[in-house]
């Protein structure tokens, strides 16, 4: 069996885009991998892959997303493998990405790749989009992610050794993937971001990055992410204490007229997730 595995999560929501994504996944340069599929909620999952040559393994989950995620969580800490590569099944990848993270796994604790923007039609919306950000070109650590995040469950690989032994996602918890990086940077991981591959981030309702213009609903949510995310880590890591506090006080004094004057003042290219806020 192969001690790498590819693991992602499927529901009914991501079915009209599942097939691009598997396809993806068989077109692999390198297929010495197993697709590790939890299932929340699909019925009959094994219909969709009855004509796909990947070696498969499906567990089933269940609950909220928080509660899911710790299931998923327990699971691979527990099994087998020694190289995880995450993927949103509403995406699909460049040919050599398990490959390109297989290797770079062999130096590095954690891989990050590069996102390409593509619409719901797979028309592409951007080249590279983070290629020319010189954060990713620096040495990566905890203070690399503390005000915004570009490791996601979408576009990262780890080695299993760094794991958290138990992690517990908060049932409030939003921002999942920027919560449980945050974690595991608080040890000395080393960590790289390549773009040599890839990942076709698509632009659909629920999944969205850059958008050309922010409105006062996606800022204000923004905000509440964001507290959210400094408040739950603040409960094991003092450090993110000033943050929360920061959050809570610009919360309080927000307002359209304030928004729109910083969206007047600042316009960030190519933005991580949550740095528009």
């Amino acid at each position: 069996m192969s001690k790498t595995v590819f693991c992602s999560v499927i529901f009914p929501a991501n079915l009209p885009y599942f097939q691009d994504f598997i396809k993806s996944l068989k077109n692999q340069s390198d297929t010495n991998f197993t697709l590790l599929l939890f299932n929340d909620g699909v019925a009959d999952l094994e219909k969709y892959l009855r004509d796909s040559t990947l070696n498969y393994r499906i567990e089933n989950c269940q609950g909220t997303i928080p509660e899911t995620r710790s299931q998923i969580f327990g699971y691979l800490k527990k099994a087998a493998f020694s190289k995880i590569i995450f993927g949103d099944t509403d995406d699909y990848f460049s040919e050599n990405r398990v490959e390109e993270c297989k290797k770079l796994l062999n130096d590095f604790d954690v891989v990050a790749n590069d996102l390409i923007l593509v619409a719901n039609d797979k028309t592409i919306l951007s080249e590279l989009f983070w290629k020319n950000r010189k954060e990713i070109k620096q040495p990566i650590s905890l203070e690399s992610i503390k005000t915004f995040n570009f490791l996601g469950l979408g576009n990262t690989a780890v080695n299993q050794k760094i794991l958290p032994n138990e992690i517990q996602f908060n049932s409030n918890l939003i921002a999942i993937d920027w919560y449980l990086f945050s974690v595991i940077l608080q040890s000395p991981v080393s960590v790289v971001f390549s773009s040599n591959s890839h990942v076709f981030y698509r632009q659909h309702e629920a999944n969205i990055i850059g958008r050309k213009k922010l409105t006062f609903a996606d800022f204000r949510r923004g905000v509440d992410v964001k507290l959210n995310h400094y408040c739950t880590l603040a409960l094991l890591y003092p450090d993110f204490k000033e943050l929360a506090n920061q959050i809570k006080e610009f919360k309080a004094n927000l307002s359209e007229e304030k928004f729109n004057s910083i969206q007047k003042k600042q316009k960030v290219e190519n933005p991580f997730w949550w740095e528009e806020i």
